[in-house]
């Protein structure tokens, strides 16, 4: 049964057939949408002559016009434009459902998936991110971009070097929000058991699930150079929300699935980057540093009972050290932080202790590795610092032999 409303599915089925279609996932983006628009039909008729070019707006109930900005952009001379309201949970996964099923319907080559809220998109990421598909060469386009240092903290600090750890694959923003993805991968993403309950893939899961779905079900993965990424950037320290829980959620749920698959995953390989890459000046992305310590000693308070559960007794007394610390020499090392990721890691999927509370229980420590990232590249260039993001993944590559050490107890410990 489609999820589509009745006036969309009839007017997919009424455009037949599409080369690509464009979607857009939008809540609230009245300021920047119609750039995203104009820059996704300018670069289809510069980039991409002769194809069928379908935009999709998957709305989720904006009342700041949003989809009325969206209709009023004039596309290129024959592309189409659906804009609809998604049905399900409200999150970017089921807005990104509608426009896998509008695509599936298509018969679409290629499926270009836009951020709404990029200052910074430009016509050329449609080639960027399109061609790479439409060639027959890859089945999955990964973005790669500049970004400052103190923005996409989980990212850098768990996403990136986790995801690396697992499955051996080096795509640098896995959650980065602009893809490409091929016909073969939209119909594969669409017909997931996964939408018939709601879980955190309905919300700001949905990149990370896609990005390790395509990396482990056999999808040639590249990543695309598209230069700075200027969006609506939050400070990491106030406005996480429930980004991170449903990110990290979504991870340590897929490691059950794929278990087959990183555990014979040993290193990693480098994911090709196309297009031309050099360090730009970005816009800088403000950090809070005693919101950060103040969140991480909370934590100190809030969660000692399920650390103590979670963590060996020495990495417990070693972050337990640090609640003394001074802040300007505060050090959360990499080693451990390695360590305590693959301890919530298994405890997230064999412990008996509520899984919210343990992605909870994970959160403070994640303030904690941030204030001491950030401290560490504090003096350091951009290049730098990400050299630094490139150190942390190799951590994480050498400490798996202790995630498939407690992985393994554990497992062993609930089959008795």
């Amino acid at each position: 049964m489609s999820i589509l409303r009745k006036d969309v599915l009839e007017q997919a089925k009424g455009i037949g057939k599409a080369d690509i279609v464009i979607g857009i996932p939008s809540f609230q983006n009245a300021k920047t949408i119609a750039g995203v628009v104009k820059a996704a039909g300018e670069g289809a008729t510069a980039h991409l002559p002769g194809l069928k070019v379908v935009l999709v707006d998957s709305d989720g109930r904006s009342t700041d016009g949003t989809r009325d900005i969206v209709r009023r952009v004039i596309l290129p001379k024959g592309a189409e434009m659906i804009v609809t309201l998604y049905k399900g949970p409200s999150g970017k996964g089921s807005a990104l459902r509608t426009i896998f099923e509008i695509a599936d319907i298509l018969d679409a080559r290629a499926c270009i998936l836009l951020d709404a809220d990029s200052y910074s998109i430009t016509p050329d990421w449609i080639q960027l991110l399109g061609e790479p598909i439409l060639s027959g060469s890859y089945g999955f386009v990964a973005p790669h971009y500049l970004r400052d240092k103190h923005d996409a903290t989980i990212t850098n600090n768990l996403v990136y070097p986790l995801n690396r750890a697992l499955y051996g694959a080096g795509v640098r923003q896995p959650i980065g929000g602009d893809f490409g993805l091929s016909g073969g991968l939209v119909k594969t993403l669409a017909h997931q058991r996964i939408w018939e309950s709601e879980t955190d893939v309905n919300r700001f899961g949905v990149d990370i699930w896609m990005t390790t779905t395509a990396i482990n079900e056999g999808f040639r993965v590249c990543q695309a150079s598209l230069g700075a990424k200027v969006h609506d950037a939050k400070d990491p320290a106030i406005h996480l929300g429930p980004m991170f829980k449903q990110v990290v959620g979504t991870m340590l749920d897929l490691m059950r699935r794929y278990e087959g698959r990183w555990k014979t995953a040993w290193g990693s390989g480098a994911v090709e980057i196309l297009g031309g890459f050099h360090y730009v000046e970005v816009e800088k992305t403000k950090i809070s540093l005693p919101e950060l310590a103040k969140r991480f000693r909370n934590g100190l308070k809030e969660c000692k009972e399920i650390w103590q559960l979670t963590i060996p007794q020495d990495s417990y007394s070693r972050v337990m050290e640090l609640a003394h610390a001074d802040m300007e020499k505060f050090h959360f090392s990499m080693d451990l932080w390695a360590r305590l990721v693959y301890d919530f890691a298994v405890a997230y999927n064999f412990a008996e202790t509520d899984r919210e509370k343990i992605l909870d229980a994970l959160l403070p420590l994640f303030f904690g590795r941030t204030l001491s990232f950030t401290l560490e590249c504090k003096n350091m260039s951009a290049e730098r610092a990400d050299d630094l993001v490139e150190d942390v993944a190799g951590v994480f590559e050498r400490a798996k032999p202790y995630l498939m050490m407690r992985w393994d107890k554990a497992s062993t410990k609930r089959v008795d």
